[in-house]
């Protein structure tokens, strides 16, 4: 074997090493993504739209009791699938393209920014003044925003996933 045989092999089984992360974490990230889209989903159904159907009395105590009961099945796992989307393009597998690799960080992002910037305020307004429609019809607005980005980058993940690992007409020779 000569000296650059030597190094490509040492290249490629490097390369393969260092990825065999890559296909579990995007099989995970598509499945906490997806996960995350169903919640948003059933907020934008549910959730929200029976904080209307709650007697303004007593709204400020189920409110409480909403923020009290998600942190484990919405908040965590929401960031981070909205972190770990953002960040894709630097722990995709090699043969996810970069264009929906792309797709996925912008979904992480808008649904980041929807979070942080749009419906944490609105959640903020409520647990101070209560039941307000206005605020209850924003806070629709930011998660059907954030709702859409997830779904946008659960389809592009969906589809990375079912792509990546197989031999394609490029790289099939070479694998």
């Amino acid at each position: 074997m000569s000296l650059r045989q030597s190094i490509r092999t040492r290249t490629i089984d490097r390369g393969s090493a260092r990825s065999d992360w890559r296909r579990p974490h995007l099989v995970a990230l598509t499945a906490l993504t997806a996960y995350s889209t169903g919640v948003g989903w059933q907020a934008q159904a549910v959730s929200y739209p029976l904080f209307r159907a709650v007697p303004p009395e007593d709204f400020l105590a189920y409110h409480a009791q909403y923020d009290e009961a998600i942190p484990l099945v919405v908040i965590v796992p929401g960031f981070l699938s909205f972190l770990a989307c953002t960040a894709f393009p630097w722990t995709r597998p090699a043969d996810v393209p970069r264009g929906l690799a792309g797709v996925v960080a912008g979904s992480g992002l808008v649904s980041l920014v929807s979070t942080v910037a749009w419906a944490i305020p609105r959640h903020d307004r409520l647990d101070r003044i209560g039941q307000d429609e206005a605020t209850i019809a924003s806070l629709l607005d930011a998660n059907l925003v954030r709702s859409l980005a997830l779904s946008a980058g659960a389809v592009a993940l969906m589809v990375a996933t079912t792509r990546s690992g197989r031999p394609s007409r490029t790289t099939g020779s070479i694998r």
